[in-house]
């Protein structure tokens, strides 16, 4: 199978903002932020018998709310913008033994049996080199007939993680 794609960088911005607020992490520290905005308006407007919130609280709000988000959509953008690979216009040749990826400026392929796990997303299928690096691969480039042959291919590899979402 064969898919041609390429990836805008706002696309990549979305995906990658998705995969970092999907993290424990990050899910606890926006439940941090929903904690201090009840806490605030709770005490202006006193909807809750708490004390007055101190100035540390108010930084911690603005550092959740607003320079944690930029500078995610900083480096990312960043990123993106210093990759000469992100942007291109890949051609990716998939089967049962393995993936090539061939761009402008560069050529690889990896044994679908080693690599670190597959992802499926509601709009991009994931393919993990290791814990950081993934083939981003957007689904709107299958056709239906390519996406039940990717979904069989990735169902038979051994030893890897295959997430894929419930059809």
């Amino acid at each position: 199978m064969i898919i041609k794609t390429k990836i805008s960088s706002r696309e990549y911005r979305k995906l990658l903002f998705g995969l970092t607020y999907k993290k424990p992490v990050m899910k606890l520290i926006l439940v941090v932020a929903v904690a201090l905005i009840v806490w605030i308006t709770g005490y202006y407007f006193h909807f809750f018998p708490v004390s007055r919130p101190e100035s540390y609280q108010y930084i911690t709000l603005i550092f959740i709310t607003m320079v944690q988000p930029c500078a995610i959509y900083l480096t990312i953008k960043r990123n993106f913008d210093s990759s000469t690979q992100l942007g291109e216009q890949l051609e990716i040749e998939l089967n049962q033994q393995e993936i090539k990826v061939q761009g402008e400026s560069f050529y690889t392929e990896m044994r679908l049996d080693k690599v670190f796990k597959i992802d499926e997303r509601t709009n991009w299928l994931l393919i993990y080199q290791n814990n950081l690096s993934a083939i981003i691969i957007p689904k709107r480039d299958f056709t239906m007939a390519q996406h039940e042959e990717l979904r069989q291919i990735l169902t038979t590899i051994p030893n890897v993680p295959v997430h894929l979402n419930k059809n």
